[in-house]
């Protein structure tokens, strides 16, 4: 292996650590900000917003390249936008309605949908045995988890059906998009982040939060003069950009299945996070469950990772020194290679 492809793959296990840690905190913070701020859409706005300027902010100053908004790559861009909004307030209702463990069972079983989604849609073949088992072992670890329940609503469980499907849609088609669209590495987070905050009016009329900027006091504008209120918002706003530009970026340098599973590992974080960090967690046998679900997440993902690989993906991943037929191939053009978002040659998510 030569020092530039070293380096390549040194960038990618960079991405993996960065957006490990931002994603296993993230959930966390997030609930944290909900608690004292009550206000998922807006929560969301704010964090679309800060982090948007900062891309913007960076391409300004010179610090890193940010691509100008054009009309036709906001176009193409547009889809996987709307999935991740509507991950991101789903995923935000969730954890305003239920606690943290509820969302991390929910998440570690996005495997399962996402797996139908790849036999029906992308063609991939069915799992075989012992992927379902550990298909089974997810099933029957939520549904322990879910009897053990004492804080059980059915509000929050029905948001977990919607965010359980705008993931799996949300897996396949961001891929897509940031493979096929041409952006920086900073470009793709202002583009993601920007278009999102579109939506805002929208998300916030659906999820009921527009009364809270409603009246002559707009509690969702002046509760942030509170210290209790402003900490925990601003600092879910700082890790929202970490996991902007780690997440999409992973996306783009990992195949579907391992930012699957990259997603499902990074939970034993947030376990641990949310157990040390106060009481709103399950009881032990609750927890004992949820490690179980993310475990199955993690065999199923394992035993069924090479069929999700495309063969036009592999061969994108095949080094040259492997590949005899590619050992000399054609250099890019400058300019495609300066604004390449991702280190490696399209090696899938």
């Amino acid at each position: 292996m030569n020092l530039s492809v070293l380096k390549e793959y040194s960038y990618v296990i960079f991405l993996m650590t960065g957006y490990s840690i931002s994603a296993g905190l993230l959930v966390v913070i997030n609930k944290w900000a909900l608690i004292h701020y009550p206000y998922g859409a807006n929560l969301t706005a704010l964090q679309f917003s800060f982090s948007a300027l900062f891309a913007w902010i960076l391409g300004v100053c010179g610090i890193a390249e940010v691509d100008n908004l054009q009309q036709g790559k906001v176009w193409q861009f547009m889809p996987a936008v709307v999935m991740f909004y509507i991950s991101v307030a789903t995923n935000l209702k969730l954890l305003q309605n239920a606690n943290v463990d509820t969302y991390i069972v929910v998440r570690a079983c996005v495997p399962l949908l996402t797996c139908f989604l790849d036999v029906k849609i992308m063609g991939s073949p069915s799992p075989g045995g012992k992927a379902i088992g550990a298909m089974f072992l997810i099933v029957a670890s939520a549904a322990g988890y879910i009897a053990t329940d004492k804080e059980f609503v059915w509000e929050a469980y029905i948001w977990a059906i919607v965010y359980l499907v705008a993931m799996a849609v949300d897996t396949i088609l961001i891929k897509k998009v940031v493979t096929e669209v041409k952006l920086s590495r900073w470009g793709m987070v202002y583009y993601n982040n920007f278009i999102a905050l579109i939506f805002f009016p929208v998300g916030s009329f659906s999820a009921g939060d527009l009364q809270g900027l409603q009246g002559n006091d707009m509690p969702a504008l002046t509760s942030l003069a509170q210290p209790k209120v402003l900490v925990p918002v601003l600092i879910s706003c700082i890790v929202g950009v970490a996991i902007s530009f780690f997440g999409l970026n992973t996306r783009n340098a990992l195949t579907p299945t391992a930012f699957t599973v990259l997603g499902v590992v990074n939970k034993f974080l947030t376990v641990l996070v949310n157990t040390v960090a106060w009481s709103r967690h399950s009881s032990p046998l609750g927890i004992g469950f949820v490690i179980l679900t993310i475990i199955g997440g993690i065999m199923y993902q394992q035993f069924t990772g090479s069929q999700s690989v495309s063969p036009t993906e592999k061969e994108k991943i095949e080094l040259p020194e492997n590949n005899p037929k590619d050992s000399a191939p054609v250099p890019p053009p400058a300019s495609a290679t300066n604004r390449s978002a991702s280190p490696l040659p399209r090696s899938a998510q």
